[in-house]
């Protein structure tokens, strides 16, 4: 899928209005730009081959 695609300004459009966000023409403007850099950011991650890497131990608890 394009990254033009993943969301359409109709989409986010309605999404703003659903939630109630405002703000000016330009300040939508560049939410709408930041909106779909998260979308194509997240489509680049899910492309990652993780498969048979285990996760790093993100807490080990002390040893008293």
């Amino acid at each position: 899928m394009a990254a033009e695609e993943q969301l359409p300004r109709e989409d986010f459009d309605l999404l703003t209005k659903l939630h109630g966000v405002t703000g000016g023409h330009a300040y939508l403007d560049e939410l709408y730009a930041q909106a779909r850099g998260v979308y194509i950011m997240a489509d680049a991650v899910k492309k990652i081959d993780v498969s048979g890497v285990e996760p790093d131990m993100a807490f080990i608890p002390p040893t008293d």
